[in-house]
């Protein structure tokens, strides 16, 4: 057939490229790369015929996959071959399986991703060692935990040796700084991380170092494994050995086919976790290249973990690729519950008693508050206050105090007087003073001014109002540390003061924060096959890193709770001897601490199982298979799942089991066929509210969950398989998708507490609209348009010499754009003629007419095929793409139909068509169609052209990049073939 795509030969399996790449910090920018393609082969053996057939004819070959989990190559088509040329190297390919075009990425960063270095760590260049031995790593002198740690129990396993030692975790991104000193300084046998490879098109192939200006890479490997006690940093895994691949360039910009070489060469070197926070956002399909290839090597017994994505804002359905890859495990990002003291002080009555617990706040000098023990004075017992006066209805405090704010008597350093505490020096002491309104004629800001002018370099404040206010800089010039603790504990301390026992306290580290929010930025899954992702949460929000060039600082993103998932699987495999991925997706995810927001609990579809608890899941005596429940939509509800309990405990163990309902979330708005934007209202918001904002898209309707069994009892070792089946919540719009989730909790009698999550839909995705109706295709109304001649020279058609039609608009090509709402396994873009004839003479055309009559142009039959009832002379350069994100498709056409073929002048229109999601290619039931109204096209071949006539310019200005290249490269399949899932 002249119309169809070159590479018809691969009807089977063929899958397409859809536009859009992100990762954390990230911003899509993607476009195909013209006529590179990715092939996936039978055999190793095929693919090397295939790459000999390439560069035989003057291609170019980028990579040939010979791997045991992915026989492929990677290669460019020769530019200046015809089609003939074309159709027939493509003929000597044998044993194709599936291809790809070949997407380009860069990484952009967001500018709400990177924070301010911490006051703790500052930027730091490194100590003076550059070569650090993998056993001296992480000892027993550690340093204070990082927060991140304390809310996901890492902490606990650290305390009990699990530090991933000896285990090889790949991190695929821009590189690493391997000479940053929490990197070991070094690259190579002996350093920490010790190889890799550069699959970039910059620098040596051997060398993978982060050149890129954000050190992503960096950031990754250091939360992983980092470890530099001197400057106060650790990782998950900070004994863990990092095999570095880099993939992108120094401008965060890389290929598709350099992204499956290096997680292909991360298995081939024998990486036993894979950690990648790059990919293409919003894809959310399973069948794309990346996320094939990251799940086979799942399948072949590496774990790999993904970053769910960033663009919380895009609502439901936005996985980022490759998280989407069947039993890879996708993380989305959490922040701490916004909590006023995350501290932990210690304080100790008299001499050896029991030092006791109490949370503060340093508001300055983080440093400075170093551990060590120091003698607290009471400073308000120097003004006559007592402990427990009532205060109420005092004059309340003012937020500061100018510095040349004339202080009363009762606030001066008074050496003469009576009270012994105005002359005592407090060097050395932390000066304990009530946050409150103006007592005995002193207020607060007064009193930290005392008590500094008798020399104290640490306040600790208290007080009785809810709400904490901070020491500003201004009023507390000298002071070195500044903190505050809750009304209860300071007044616990004035109270032993004041019975003249000597105190001391100290800090003691980190309050352990065990709850948390979604991230702002933190995207939604599932992905279109209904697969529960993402499959666990961890802290990525404002969470310390390292970075590039040997500093440290804070960032977020899902990219940076990735690694933190990564290097708690080092320790859980570590502690219980296994890498098996789907038992390790499993644990985490039945032993993660389902997470709420304004007092409900939130979707699934943000948290999957919730906030990581690594302890709990190394140390997990009961296990439960599979990890998730999903129930698809309406269309293909199971009637149950078998949910099969085991218990590995030395004890018999008694088993309740009920569930837990999350947030019901509409996907699309109301009354509209568009996806609502962060349908849980929570935009940008990293705290309790109050209050529910109210929000359309959020609803309390839990799904209807019933179990084969609510009770049951297992002695050790033994399994027992419970029915659980789940229908769509009553009352909901079906129209409008609602999903629905929720968790299967089981409580054992010993002490057990998991939760499985399940995750439906109600409504059918696959009468869902894809296509929105009111696309802009109406555009094209009745235009006339006059084209450049073909690059070939030849001007298609009869017509030659006529007159330039008064109506025509002289354009470099036609411009026109539709909306995909919701993505599609299939979209093709076909050219239809109005006018078609048994011979490609004109019929009853009056070619010298000054006015051509175009409806008498007609197209020969046999240039014109037929697919799902739409008759087309073939495609546009790029179609039909498979797998394709919801996005706003640009659509350039110059007139081209296939390599050095182009389309007679007449009337046409174009006739986008998107198959629905789950559904089937050979019944046309199941395709979604706009189409533009009738246009027509002549080239300047055909008509004179007046002297004063100026060349053709474009008279619309699309986003030219986002169009698919014109190439038939890109037209990857038959007009008839069939995509169902990869199963």
């Amino acid at each position: 057939m002249v119309c169809s795509s070159w590479f018809a030969f691969l009807a089977l399996g063929v899958i397409g490229a859809s536009p859009a790449w992100a990762a954390d910090n990230g911003i899509e920018s993607t476009k195909l790369a013209a006529d590179d393609l990715i092939l996936e082969c039978e055999s190793n053996q095929a693919c090397q015929l295939v790459a000999n057939a390439v560069e035989a004819s003057g291609g170019v070959l980028h990579y040939l996959y010979e791997s045991d989990v992915f026989h492929g190559v990677s290669f460019q088509l020769p530019k200046s071959a015809t089609a003939e040329e074309r159709r027939a190297l493509v003929a000597q390919f044998k044993g194709i399986k599936a291809s790809w075009p070949v997407q380009d990425i860069t990484l952009v960063p967001e500018d709400t991703a990177k924070d301010q270095p911490e006051d703790k760590l500052q930027v730091l260049k490194g100590g003076e060692e550059k070569r650090a031995p993998l056993g001296r790593r992480a000892d027993d002198d550690r340093v204070e935990t990082p927060w991140n740690h304390l809310m996901t129990h890492v902490d606990k396993l650290h305390e009990e040796g699990y530090l991933g030692s000896g285990i090889k975790i790949a991190v695929i991104d821009t590189g690493v700084d391997y000479n940053h000193p929490a990197l070991g300084g070094c690259f190579g046998p002996g350093c920490r991380v010790v190889t890799g490879e550069n699959f970039s098109n910059e620098g040596n192939r051997s060398d993978p170092i982060d050149c890129s200006d954000n050190g992503h890479g960096t950031i990754v490997a250091g939360i992983l494994a980092g470890y530099n006690k001197a400057d106060g940093f650790v990782g998950a895994a900070p004994n863990a050995t990092i095999m570095a691949y880099r993939v992108l360039n120094c401008n965060a910009k890389g290929r598709e086919d350099d992204m499956i070489a290096g997680w292909l060469q991360a298995e081939k070197d024998g990486a036993q976790i894979i950690v990648s926070s790059t990919g293409f956002q919003g894809e959310n399909w399973a069948q794309r290249p990346l996320a094939v290839v990251a799940a086979r090597i799942v399948a072949s017994g590496v774990p790999c973990v993904v970053g769910l994505g960033n663009h919380k804002e895009q609502g439901l359905f936005y996985a980022m690729n490759p998280s989407t890859g069947r039993g890879v495990t996708s993380v989305n990002s959490f922040g701490r519950s916004l909590v006023a003291l995350e501290h932990r002080g210690e304080y100790s009555v008299g001499t050896g008693s029991e030092p006791v617990d109490f949370a503060f706040e340093p508001g300055r000098g983080l440093h400075d508050w170093d551990g060590e023990w120091r003698p607290v004075h009471d400073v308000d017992a120097d003004f006559g206050d007592k402990p427990d006066d009532d205060l109420t209805g005092a004059e309340e405090v003012p937020d500061y105090l100018d510095s040349d704010t004339v202080l009363g008597d009762n606030c001066k350093l008074s050496p003469g007087n009576s009270s012994a505490g105005f002359a005592r020096d407090l060097a050395g002491h932390i000066a304990l003073i009530r946050q409150t309104p103006e007592t005995n004629g002193c207020h607060f800001y007064d009193r930290v001014r005392n008590a500094v002018a008798r020399g104290a370099a640490h306040i600790l404040a208290w007080q009785d109002a809810p709400n904490y206010i901070m020491i500003r800089r201004q009023d507390a010039h000298g002071v070195r540390a500044i903190g505050i603790t809750q009304t209860d504990d300071g007044r616990a301390m004035a109270r032993a003061l004041a019975s003249g026992q000597p105190l001391t306290a100290r800090r003691a580290g980190r309050v352990r924060i065990d709850t948390g929010i979604i991230a702002p930025m933190s995207a939604y899954g599932p992905t279109w096959d209904m697969d529960i992702k993402p499959t666990i949460g961890a802290p990525g929000h404002r969470v310390p890193v390292t970075r590039k060039g040997g500093g440290y600082g804070s960032d977020s993103g899902t990219s940076f709770a990735g690694p933190l998932v990564a290097g708690v699987f080092a320790l859980v495999a570590e502690a219980r001897g296994t890498f098996d991925p789907a038992l390790l997706n499993s644990l985490i995810t039945s032993t993660g601490a389902p997470q709420s927001s304004h007092g409900r609990l939130i979707t699934v579809a943000q948290q999957g199982g919730g906030l990581l608890r690594a302890w709990e899941a190394a140390h997990a005596t009961t296990l439960v298979e599979p990890g998730t429940l999903p129930f698809n939509d309406t269309d293909h509800r199971p009637d149950s799942i078998g949910l099969r309990i085991t218990n590995t405990a030395k004890t018999e163990v008694t088993y309740r089991l009920s569930h837990l309902a999350a947030t019901t979330l509409y996907t699309l708005e109301s009354d509209s066929v568009r996806p609502s934007e962060d349908p849980a209202g929570e935009l940008d918001k990293l705290a309790i509210m109050d209050e529910l904002d109210e929000v359309d898209e959020a609803v309390d309707a839990a799904a209807h969950v019933e179990m084969s069994q609510s009770s049951l009892t297992l002695g050790p070792g033994q399994s027992a398989t419970v029915d659980v089946s789940a229908t769509d919540p009553s009352g909901l719009d079906p129209e409008r998708l609602p999903l629905w989730s929720g968790w299967v909790s089981i409580q054992g009698s010993d002490g057990t507490n998991l939760t499985v999550p399940y995750l439906g839909l109600g409504g059918s995705l696959r009468s869902a609209a894809v296509l929105d109706p009111a696309s802009k295709l109406s555009t094209l109304a009745g235009s006339e348009f006059l084209l450049p001649n073909p690059p070939e020279g030849q001007t298609p058609g009869p017509f030659q010499g006529i007159a330039e039609p008064a109506a025509a608009v002289r354009s470099e090509a036609i411009s026109t754009s539709f909306d995909l709402v919701l993505g599609s396994p299939q979209v093709r873009v076909d050219i239809v003629p109005l006018d078609v004839c048994s011979t490609p003479a004109l019929v009853g055309a009056r070619v010298n007419a000054t006015e051509p009559d175009l409806s008498q142009a007609c197209v020969p039959d046999s240039i014109v095929t037929e697919f799902a009832g739409v008759k087309s002379i073939g495609q546009l350069p790029g179609y039909p793409r498979h797998y394709v994100k919801r996005e706003e498709i640009q659509i350039r056409w110059d007139g081209a139909f296939a390599p050095g073929q182009y389309a007679p002048p007449g009337r046409y229109k174009i006739v986008a068509r998107a198959l629905s999601i789950m559904g089937d290619a050979a019944d046309e039931a199941h395709w979604q169609t706009v189409e533009s109204p009738v246009f027509s096209i002549l080239y300047e071949g055909n008509v004179k052209r007046a002297p004063e006539d100026q060349p053709a310019q474009p008279v619309q200005t699309p986003e030219e990049e986002d169009a698919p290249a014109a190439n038939a490269g890109d037209a990857l399949a038959a007009d008839d073939a069939k995509h169902a899932p990869e199963s």
